[in-house]
């Protein structure tokens, strides 16, 4: 059982990963990953790495938004 639960582990953090780093519904898949650590499927480092990638995609963005913005004021 306990090989069943841990590939469970790997193949969800591994999806919501690849999610998150392709852009796809970043706060969706965010939400997702603190429903699993609340079941436990989860732990607070595979959370921290989801963070981290999501903390990455908003700050692409908000580089993205800064330099358009600066781009219109020029």
């Amino acid at each position: 059982m306990a090989i069943k639960s841990k590939a469970r582990h790997d193949l969800t953090l591994r999806s919501i990963k690849r999610e998150i780093s392709a852009g796809r519904d970043v706060a969706y898949w965010l939400d997702k990953a603190y429903t699993h650590l609340d079941s436990g499927l989860l732990t607070e480092g595979d959370i921290a790495e989801v963070e981290a990638l999501a903390q990455a995609y908003y700050d692409a963005l908000d580089a993205e938004d800064k330099a358009n913005a600066e781009e219109i004021t020029q």
